[in-house]
């Protein structure tokens, strides 16, 4: 019945012009395509051709902020997706054609087709050396822009470049997880050190040695996180607020009548939360699944495990670092380059100073600026009514709560010279808790009026065919609406597959 709302209310706002559906390719002109293409184009030895980066990205800018503003989906879940879609076009291209600069400076490692000659000359230890006479199947190499190869080859290259959210097997990989010693300066065919990467990373990111152990440890996350959705999906729906969010009356169900205001709101965080955990960790894998048997099939260079580590951190760093540990490790880093790019080219260019507390709170409050920005686009591209200032507001707290925890550990440390690692470990996970707890409800809020928990996460219930959930709820899940449809446009470029 929500969901059918939610249909009608697109159906009336296309009729009348105030909204655009989100048709594939068109709708990733700004956030893929255009970008693609221009990093095809060898501008690494002509100054003038690399200027040209300011029109890209003022395209990207320009074309992305319409997306944002006209473009949604008669479903829930496409319908924020859009959002994210069109701000990370624009994080994400900041990153590429602002921050950092991929042709003079970033390199892939590849897989060798076949066996080489003699190791190239090298003063680095001989550990590496070692790495290049391993298994010919197991022998990785660096792989700078090919500036002087066919189109398809860079092409290549710069697809791979900007599909990577945490850069494993690049040379800017994230600290986060398991990553070989990454180069200065890669030279082409500079053999990469897979003896010298961890298993697990400081994080607590793991990755699997064999294919074998990487497809179970996927296949085995994707059943549970299928049967945890599909217990949330029975379970949310119970109470009215996950269906028709904060901002319309209604009562709590009956078994949640009489419960003390705070522990309903702890509740209602800790579903959202388990909700939110379930839908990331179940999408990653399937994702890691499909991308490692394509690129497998068709780009097997570039196909390995070992570029697919875990989705979650360790959770004992929250226990170590508090809230920090929380946001820094525990939490995925699927975006962590891409935000912290802004303080990086700061400091690296001498605007700001590395080790200086300007310099960390600078980086800390610009990358939970551009999350909230992410997830307010989300919201903003959703067909409820929404009010977009909640993630800002949730992401911005969480930078206040990191620079509060750090400045409390310090005058604790100047008070007490030693504590116990166990009063140490509690605090941090007491304050960690009470902070999400204390604003957990702007994020929390947000998703329930963006009407995502409404959404039906997997086509068969097996819950439902043991005859839990409603009464007229049925096994089969998907309907019509939950797949692809062709649209046509005004104009020919702007018809395509609607989601």
């Amino acid at each position: 019945m929500v969901n059918a709302c939610h249909r009608d209310a697109f159906a009336r706002a296309l009729a009348e012009g105030r909204v655009t559906p989100l048709v594939i390719p068109y709708s990733l002109l700004g956030a893929f395509f255009v970008p693609v293409l221009w990093l095809t184009i060898p501008h690494a030895r002509r100054p003038w051709l690399y200027q040209t980066r300011w029109l890209v990205m003022a395209f990207v800018v320009a074309f992305n902020v319409n997306v944002i503003r006209q473009t949604s989906s008669p479903n829930v879940a496409f319908a924020y997706a859009t959002g994210l879609m069109a701000a990370w076009g624009i994080i994400s291209n900041l990153n590429l054609l602002v921050w950092t600069r991929p042709q003079f400076d970033a390199a892939r490692a590849v897989r060798l087709s076949k066996r080489p000659g003699p190791a190239p000359t090298t003063n680095r230890p001989t550990r590496q050396a070692s790495a290049w006479t391993r298994d010919p199947r197991q022998r990785f190499v660096w792989q700078p822009f090919p500036a002087d190869g066919p189109f398809l080859q860079r092409l290549g290259w710069a697809l791979d470049l900007a599909c990577s959210f945490r850069g494993s097997g690049w040379s800017w990989s994230i600290t986060s997880i398991p990553r070989p010693p990454l180069p200065l300066v890669a030279r082409p065919g500079e053999p990469v050190d897979l003896d010298s990467m961890p298993r697990v990373s400081r994080s607590g990111y793991e990755r699997c040695l064999t294919e074998g152990a990487f497809v179970r440890k996927r296949l085995i996350s994707v059943a549970l996180m299928y049967l945890a959705l599909d217990l949330g999906a029975v379970l949310l729906v119970k109470d009215p607020y996950f269906v028709l969010g904060p901002d319309h009356a209604h009562e709590p169900p009956p078994y949640l009548r009489g419960v003390p205001v705070w522990l309903l709101l702890a509740y209602r965080e800790l579903m959202s939360l388990a909700g939110i955990l379930s839908a990331i960790q179940g999408i990653f894998s399937l994702h890691d699944l499909l991308q490692y048997g394509l690129l497998k099939f068709c780009f097997p260079s570039r196909a390995a495990p070992w570029f697919h580590a875990s989705t979650f951190g360790d959770f004992s760093q929250v226990l170590d670092r508090g809230l920090a540990g929380w946001w820094g490790a525990f939490w995925h880093q699927t975006f962590r380059h891409q935000f912290v790019a802004p303080s990086a080219y700061l400091v690296k260019h001498g605007y700001l100073v590395k080790g200086r507390p300007s310099a960390a709170m600078m980086g800390v409050f610009v990358s939970f600026l551009q999350s909230g920005l992410l997830h307010a686009s989300g919201s903003i591209t959703s067909m409820p009514e929404t009010k977009p200032w909640r993630p800002v507001a949730f992401f911005l707290l969480q930078a206040v709560g990191i620079i509060v925890e750090r400045t409390l550990r310090g005058a604790m440390s100047r008070c007490f010279s030693k504590s116990p690692r166990l009063v140490t470990r509690a605090a941090n996970l007491l304050f960690t808790a009470s902070w999400l707890y204390m604003t957990a409800t702007f994020i929390i809020d947000d998703l329930a009026a963006a009407g995502l928990w409404v959404l039906e996460p997997i086509p068969v219930s097996p819950l439902r065919c043991l005859g839990y959930g409603h009464a007229i709820d049925h096994w089969w899940l998907w309907d019509r609406h939950h797949f692809s449809r062709w649209s046509s446009g005004k104009h020919w470029w702007e018809s395509g597959v609607a989601i």
